[in-house]
């Protein structure tokens, strides 16, 4: 599932941002001083996935009927929504060029909060909700112990929470729609 994310998001930053494929590389390792080293002088778009939650705030409860396309029902507890969060950082040569690519990445990100259809990937693409983008606030005192235990360079860089939709749930099979109910009284006395 995670993967299929990966490819979502580079499907949406190369055709919103634009990014392309022959001008800029995606890439979704962990920024430490081994791979930035290791970069070559492409300019790259880095998205490190670091931190992995159940979206409490989101949750639905009870169940709910699915209905297969050869028309077997089924329930099944709502489907789980999970947050995804990633260290979104520009890698270049120069620093002006690093900020301007960093720069339209967050414009594209403040101007879609949700990824559309047609870049969702693999089982993405059934699910819904949709992908919600949303950049994480806060006051910045986690980052220079963030990238300490990554033992790279301090860089600025995007907090960037995806909110998923999560096909993980089981599901048992239905029986057939009540249609009538009847209820019947005994008296006992």
């Amino acid at each position: 599932m995670l993967h299929l994310l990966d490819e979502t998001l580079e499907a949406f930053l190369r055709d919103v941002v634009p990014l392309p494929a022959r001008d800029v590389d995606i890439a979704f390792d962990a920024p430490d001083g081994e791979w930035s080293a290791a970069l070559s002088t492409r300019p790259t778009v880095d998205l490190y996935l670091w931190d992995i939650r159940p979206n409490l705030a989101e949750r639905d409860y009870g169940e709910v009927i699915i209905e297969e396309q050869d028309g077997r029902r089924f329930r099944r507890d709502p489907l789980p929504r999970v947050d995804c969060r990633y260290l979104v950082t520009a890698w270049t040569s120069e620093v002006r060029d690093e900020h301007s690519l960093l720069g339209d990445v967050l414009n594209a990100l403040l101007l879609n909060p949700v990824i559309s259809i047609d870049h969702l990937r693999g089982a993405f693409t059934e699910v819904r909700p949709l992908p919600t983008l949303r950049l994480r606030s806060g006051d910045g005192s986690e980052n220079s112990d963030f990238w300490s235990a990554l033992g790279g360079q301090l860089k600025p860089g995007l907090d960037l929470v995806v909110t998923v939709t999560v096909d993980a749930a089981l599901r048992a099979a239905a029986g057939p729609p009540t249609e009538t109910i009847t209820v019947r009284a005994v008296d006992r006395g």
